[in-house]
């Protein structure tokens, strides 16, 4: 086959690729079928992409268990019971060591099958059968009597002559033809139940079992978990014993136990490929997509050193584009993902605080409750604050939410009274950061010095937003880090630094509820909405920090790129116009109660 011609047809904005085909078409023929390809034809030209897709139907094959089984030398397992006596995993049941092996890389790669002793439908078919005509359930649970007429239908049997149940069904299916309609999923559906019938794969008689490293089984405690795939096992495992054990003593309830075999296998069809609104038995939400489903569930999000937040509208109420805290160069992140995410860093920093604040001297600034300045004596001051109770209090934080405003304690050598570290700041006059004016006293709190903290550890780095599923590198974004810490802020000269938005800490909120005075949702510019596939109705993203300088310089350079911008169809992908037009709404949203004010324009 060669392409002699391949041109893209700017005209109609379609993939309109022409090809030109000179060679012999024989072992092409059956590829070309579905596009009404004539074997005789030399050529086949003047053909679109799109043309031959619109008459193309997906065609979807089963798995061919027996021959997957016999190519990948899948063990049996005929046991029910998980754990023996002595509290180690049966030998021939679903948590075996000799099946399934003892490392992880062989427990997440070794499957196993069940033996279904009879042929049951494929769960896929099965569900498939059951919409295109309800009989089917009838009939795989024995209830009722039905023939197939002579048009391949299926009728209620009212002779006496009919016959029902999962053998008869398997017997009399050849007969059976399925009428067609004008709906296309009614008939994408028949066309998958007639391929995989004529390769041999609508019925089945054996069924894989997943690896054990995606079973989670709790064996903590008294009671041992299993969850409930391992229970739909174990459920098929126990029926199919019960269904060869009734052959072999001759009884009649074939009918109803294949039924609650046939159900078993639906079951665990759906909690594989099910979705987010599907329940079953315990567990709500199975199935491998939505957010609950056991991929999303299973997706490791975030490794060392990084944090999953909730996305969150930036705030734009400010009087000049330079008070924005979310741009394209910086997002603005909480202090408590700040803390997690730059960890080292954070406690190298507060160490550096207190050492500056308290080491070589002997009297140091202190306050009482009531915010009276003193001078004390201190002693054992580093042992008091070592990386262990850093470490300690910067936990504390992360993980709670109304008791963050702890004031730090000092040892004294006077311990008659409570004393606490000093917090003097000063505000600066008009913004002017290099004049000071109001003087500020009160208990230090872990807020003060975590904050100062994270200021250091950001400053001059960059970190990756992740939204998963990532489906383009456009999913991840690169930006400098604002440290967002308590809804309402204040400009803050501390130490000769200028920090214009130090958290609002005033001296009755110490020791008070905090839960609500903190920004804890990450807040990106919203011209990265778009190329991240993410808005603000409860997405979350990983987020992760950049450490080495050359990383980071790295990152800095690629956010000035094109790359950044454009994509490989020459699309600027850093757009905002939803907000243009709710702002352009908003200014012009007329209130019922202004509608009485409003007067004709005079010209």
């Amino acid at each position: 086959m060669k392409v002699l011609n391949g041109t893209f047809n700017d005209d109609s904005y379609q993939d309109n690729w022409r090809v030109s085909l000179d060679q012999d078409m024989d072992p092409l023929e059956e590829s070309f079928e579905a596009f009404d390809y004539d074997p005789e034809l030399s050529k086949l030209s003047e053909i679109s992409y799109m043309e031959r897709a619109a008459k193309e139907t997906l065609k979807t094959e089963l798995l061919d268990i027996d021959r997957y089984i016999k190519e990948n030398e899948l063990q049996e397992i005929t046991n029910p019971t998980f754990f023996a006596v002595h509290g180690n995993p049966t030998s021939d049941g679903l948590l075996s060591n000799e099946i399934f092996g003892i490392t992880q890389k062989d427990r997440a790669g070794t499957f196993a099958y069940i033996d279904l002793h009879e042929w049951f439908i494929n769960p896929s078919c099965y569900k498939t059968l059951l919409r295109l005509d309800s009989k089917f359930g009838y009939i795989v649970k024995g209830l009722g009597s039905y023939v197939i007429d002579e048009e391949g239908q299926i009728k209620d049997d009212k002779t006496g002559k009919g016959g029902t149940g999962l053998k008869w069904l398997k017997s009399n299916f050849s007969k059976i033809k399925f009428k067609p309609s004008k709906s296309r999923a009614r008939d994408m559906r028949i066309k998958f139940i007639e391929h995989n019938y004529s390769i041999g794969r609508l019925w089945v008689n054996k069924w894989i079992v997943i690896p054990p490293y995606y079973r989670d089984v709790n064996t903590s405690g008294r009671n041992k978990g299993v969850g409930i795939i391992n229970t739909f096992y174990v459920n098929l495992i126990s029926s199919t014993k019960a269904l060869k054990d009734n052959d072999n003593y001759g009884l009649s309830m074939a009918d109803t136990t294949c039924a609650r075999i046939q159900e078993t296998l639906k079951n665990i069809y759906d909690w594989f490929c099910g979705n987010s609104n599907d329940s079953i038995g315990d567990d709500k939400g199975t199935g491998l997509r939505g957010k609950f489903g056991i991929i999303r569930m299973n997706m490791g999000y975030t490794s060392d050193y990084a944090s999953r937040l909730v996305v969150s509208a930036p705030e734009l109420k400010v009087e000049t584009i330079d008070d924005l805290t979310s741009t394209l160069d910086k997002t603005a992140v909480p202090l408590a993902a700040c803390a997690a995410d730059f960890y080292p860093y954070m406690i190298f920093h507060m160490r550096k605080f207190f050492e500056n604040e308290l080491l070589n001297r002997t009297q140091v600034p202190v306050v009482d409750v009531d915010g009276n300045l003193e001078y004390k004596e201190i002693k054992d001051v580093m042992l008091s604050f070592s990386d262990d109770v850093l470490n300690d209090n910067l936990k504390k934080f992360v993980y709670s939410h109304d008791t963050r405003f702890i004031p730090i304690e000092l040892p004294l050598k006077d311990e008659s009274k409570k004393y606490y570290m000093s917090f003097t700041g000063k505000s600066p006059i008009d913004d002017d950061e290099l004049k000071e004016t109001k003087r500020h006293t009160r208990r230090l709190t872990w807020v003060d010095v975590i904050y100062i903290a994270a200021v250091k550890s950001t400053e001059d780095k960059m970190c990756s937003i992740t939204r998963f599923p990532y489906d383009s590198y456009f999913n991840t974004f690169y930006t400098g880090i604002e440290v967002a810490s308590t809804t309402k802020t204040e400009p803050i000269i501390l130490n000769g630094e200028y920090y214009p938005r130090y958290p609002l800490i005033l001296p009755e909120d110490i020791g008070t509820l905090s839960g609500e005075k903190f920004i804890d949702t990450l807040r990106p510019c919203n011209l990265y909405l778009q190329g991240a596939g993410m808005d603000f109705d409860g997405d979350c993203i990983s987020i992760k920090g950049a450490y080495f300088k050359e990383t980071n310089e790295e990152l800095s350079k690629f956010t000035s790129s094109k790359k950044n911008f454009i994509d490989l169809g020459c699309v600027n992908k850093r757009v905002s116009e939803k907000e243009a037009i709710q702002s352009l709404y908003n200014m012009t949203l007329v209130l019922s109660s202004d509608i009485d004010k409003m007067v004709d324009p005079v010209f």
